[in-house]
C-alpha cells in the first residue's frame, strides 16, 4: 500500500536579513506570519519519492543538487525522485543576489539546506499507510495575465490594454488521507504570483494563508501543501477593480483559495488504484540568451541619460554582461515525477503559464500539475510571441538567461520523460 509522510519546517530568517523581490534593498524589520519549507515523502516498496516546497523567492540550484544528494543518501530515494520547488515568495528570505537590492547571505543558505534534508527525513518518518484521489475545481478572480496589447499594437507589462493571453484557473488538489479514513493532508497547485505583500516584514503571502484558513476547516494537525504553478506572466492585479489595493488582500486571496481547495478535497474520493511511483530527470543544455541590437541600444541610451532610473542603470549593466559574456551553455535540469495518476513537472524559472496548458494538453499521465521555480532559477522563460520591447519579463540578463526556444525545449523534454515513466 501507498505510504506518505509530511513535515512542516520553520524556515523563517533573523529579522535584519535582506529580503529579494524588489528594485530597493530591503531588511526584514518584522514577522507577519512564518516562512515553511513543506516535505511531502511518497513511498511503496522499494520506490520512494520526496517533493518539497519552500516559502521563498527562488532556490540556488547548487543547494538543490546538495540536498538533493544527501537525501538520496539517507533515505535511499533515487535522486531523479527528489524534487524541490519555491513559492516564489516576495517577502522571504535571501536566497540570491540581485544588484545592489538584495545579497545572497551564505549563512541562511547552509540552514535552508539543512532544513530541506531534514524536512525529507522527518516525512519520511511520519509516513503511514494513505489513500489518494484527485480533483479540480475553478477560480477565475485571484489571478490575472499581465502582458498586453494596448492600442498602438505594443506589447507591454502591466499598464492598460487587452491581455495577451489568459491565465490558467484550474485549482488541483491532491488529496491524501489515512488508510482508515482520518483527514491527513493536500498538496494544491495554483498558478499566481506571490507578490501581494510588500513592505520589510516577512510573509509566506497567500500561500501562508491558505494553509492557515485550511487548517482553520480541517484542524491543526491537517498538513496542506502549496506547490506554485507556472506563473512566470500571472499576478494578482486587476486592472479595473478587485485587486491588492484592498487591504490584506493576500489573506483574503489565501482564505478565496483555501475555499477553491477545500471544494475540490471533498470531491477527491475516488481513491487511485495505480499507487506506483516514477520519476525521470534530465540536465538539458540550452544556450544562453544574447542581446539583440534593441538591447544595446537601450543600454547606451541609459549609460548617457544622468536622470536614469536605478532600475534602468541596473539593466543596462546585465545587457552589458551578457554582450560580454556571450553564448554559453547552461545546465537546465527539467524533472517529472509520477505518484499513481498524478504527476509534478518541474521546470527551473518562472515559466509561462502557456507552457503549462502546452503540459496539461500533451501529458499521458491522468492528471499532471506543474511547478514553478523547480531546482533551480534562470529567470523568466516567456512564450516566443513576447520576446519583444516592452515585455519587463524578457530583459536580457539575470531576470531571463535561457535562449528564446528554452521553453519549448523543457516542454518536449519533460512530456518525453513522462511518455517513459507512466
Amino acid at each position: 500500500m501507498l505510504r506518505c509522510g509530511i513535515h512542516e519546517s520553520n524556515i523563517t530568517p533573523a529579522l535584519g536579513s535582506e529580503m529579494p523581490g524588489y528594485f530597493e534593498l530591503r531588511k526584514a524589520d518584522g514577522v507577519k506570519d512564518e516562512l515553511f519549507s513543506e516535505a511531502v515523502y511518497f513511498e511503496n516498496g522499494d520506490e520512494k519519492a520526496v517533493i518539497i516546497s519552500n516559502d521563498v523567492i527562488q532556490l540556488p540550484m547548487e543547494s538543490c543538487d546538495r540536498a538533493r544528494a544527501a537525501v538520496s543518501a539517507r533515505l535511499g530515494v533515487k535522486p531523479e525522485n527528489v524534487l524541490f520547488c519555491a513559492t516564489h515568495s516576495h517577502t522571504a528570505g535571501p536566497v540570491e543576489t540581485w544588484g545592489d537590492f538584495v545579497h545572497i547571505d551564505p549563512k541562511y543558505i547552509e540552514f535552508l539546506e539543512s532544513r530541506l534534508i531534514d524536512g525529507a527525513v522527518m516525512a519520511a518518518a511520519d509516513a503511514r499507510d494513505v489513500r489518494i484521489g484527485f480533483a479540480k475545481t475553478m477560480e477565475d478572480k485571484l489571478a490575472y495575465y499581465r502582458n498586453f496589447i494596448g492600442e498602438d499594437g505594443t506589447a507591454h507589462t502591466w499598464g492598460k490594454g487587452r491581455p495577451f493571453g489568459e491565465i490558467d484557473p484550474e485549482v488541483c488538489i491532491l488529496r491524501i488521507d489515512n488508510a482508515d479514513g482520518g483527514l491527513y493532508g493536500m498538496i494544491v497547485n495554483y498558478s499566481c504570483h506571490c507578490d501581494c505583500v510588500g513592505g520589510k516584514q516577512f510573509s509566506a503571502d497567500y500561500p501562508g494563508e491558505m494553509r492557515a484558513a485550511l487548517r482553520r476547516m480541517y484542524g491543526d494537525r491537517f498538513m496542506p501543501v502549496f506547490i506554485n504553478g507556472f506563473c512566470g506572466n500571472i499576478n494578482h492585479v486587476d486592472q479595473y477593480g478587485f485587486n491588492s489595493e484592498v487591504p490584506q488582500h493576500y489573506k483574503r486571496m489565501g482564505r478565496m483559495l483555501a475555499a477553491d481547495a477545500s471544494r475540490a478535497f471533498e470531491m477527491a474520493v475516488h481513491w487511485f488504484e495505480d499507487e506506483s511511483i516514477a520519476g525521470a530527470m534530465t540536465v538539458m543544455e540550452i544556450g544562453s540568451r544574447v542581446p539583440e541590437k534593441y538591447h544595446l541600444d537601450l543600454a547606451e541610451k541609459t549609460e548617457n541619460d544622468l536622470n536614469a532610473s536605478e532600475r534602468e542603470i541596473f539593466y543596462a549593466k546585465e545587457i552589458r554582461k551578457s554582450e560580454k559574456q556571450g553564448r554559453i551553455v547552461l545546465p537546465v535540469p527539467v524533472q517529472v515525477i509520477r505518484i499513481g495518476d498524478f504527476a509534478v513537472f518541474g521546470m527551473p524559472g518562472e515559466i509561462y503559464v502557456e507552457f503549462a496548458g502546452m503540459i496539461k494538453k500533451g501529458s499521458p499521465i491522468k492528471y499532471s500539475i506543474t511547478a514553478n521555480l523547480s531546482n533551480g532559477a534562470y529567470g523568466y522563460v516567456p512564450i516566443r510571441e513576447l520576446f519583444q520591447p516592452g515585455i519587463y519579463e524578457a530583459s536580457v540578463g539575470m531576470s531571463n538567461r535561457l535562449d528564446p526556444e528554452a521553453g519549448y525545449m523543457m516542454t518536449d523534454e519533460l512530456l518525453r520523460l513522462a511518455e517513459d515513466i507512466k
